[in-house]
Order: structure tokens, then C-alpha cells, then sequence
């Protein structure tokens, strides 16, 4: 199923009011969070690339890839429609958010929930740290991809 969906990057906050619609019916709604709490900081910064997944120009899946203050890449509200959960799709954003970060020369780290780890784990990703609790949402960890092929001298 996962192949019949494309994977494009939206700049800035062109799509947002999408992007945080998703956010909320995955991220948010399931915790009692209000809609406010979809906006993230730096999410129309310029540098920020959201990754969307679309089936027939509808958005099933989300991904937001910020730039820190350390020149690596963060991922972060990583959301994929309930019907399309572990159909692949989250790998795919994934892939997408790797070939960005191999393309920039960047490694890459997100804050992931209990339930995610595993997940990250199969894309290549490792635990870095110990578990800590982000309030009202729950307990995470740090996930860490460095994945980027090595430059020959």
C-alpha cells in the first residue's frame, strides 16, 4: 500500500494548516492536547523542511525536519494516518528524511515516544541517553541516526 504514496517536501509553512491537522488527530487529540499545541517552534522557518506523504493529494502521513543550533537535523511530529500505520509509511518518510540529511552532510535525532523506539531502531537509529518525560505528553528518548556515508580522503 505504501507504494502508491508520494513523499514530497513543503518549505517553510506552506502546508501547515494541514500538516497540524494530522499533527493533532495523532499527536494531540489521543492526550487531550488542544489544537494550539500542533505548532512547533520553528515550523515556518525557511530551513524547515516538512515531509508529506500524500495518496491522490490527500496527506496521510508527516514528518518536520528543523535544523539546530548544531547543524544537525532534528525530525520531529512525525504523524501517519491511523489507517496507514505500520503500512510502510513511516518508513518511507524516514527514507526521505535520511536522503536530505546524507544530501546535507548532517546527522539526525528526534525525541521519540515509548512506543516508537523499536521503530526507530529498525530504520537505523539508536537510543542515546536516558528515558525523560515531556509534560502532559509522556515518556521519551533520544533517537540517533548518523547514518552518513563517510567522505574517502
Amino acid at each position: 500500500m505504501s507504494e502508491d504514496i508520494v513523499i514530497k517536501p513543503s518549505l517553510g509553512g506552506r502546508d501547515l494548516d494541514k500538516i497540524r491537522d494530522l499533527r493533532y488527530e495523532i499527536l494531540r487529540k489521543p492526550l487531550g492536547l488542544t489544537y494550539a499545541s500542533t505548532l512547533f517552534s520553528g515550523d515556518d522557518h525557511a530551513t524547515t523542511i516538512h515531509l508529506l506523504a500524500l495518496a491522490q493529494d490527500e496527506l496521510v502521513g508527516v514528518a518536520s525536519l528543523l535544523v539546530d543550533e548544531f547543524d544537525s537535523i532534528q525530525l520531529r511530529g512525525m504523524a501517519v494516518a491511523l489507517p496507514l500505520q505500520r503500512s510502510g509509511v513511516g518508513k518511507r518518510i524516514v527514507e526521505a528524511a535520511k536522503r536530505i540529511a546524507i544530501e546535507r552532510n548532517r546527522s539526525m535525532w528526534c525525541k521519540s515516544r515509548l512506543e516508537a523506539i523499536g521503530f526507530y531502531e529498525r530504520q537505523g537509529w539508536c537510543r542515546s541517553g536516558d528515558f525523560f518525560d515531556i509534560p502532559d505528553i509522556g515518556p521519551h528518548i533520544v533517537m540517533k541516526w548518523t547514518g552518513i556515508p563517510k567522505k574517502n580522503p
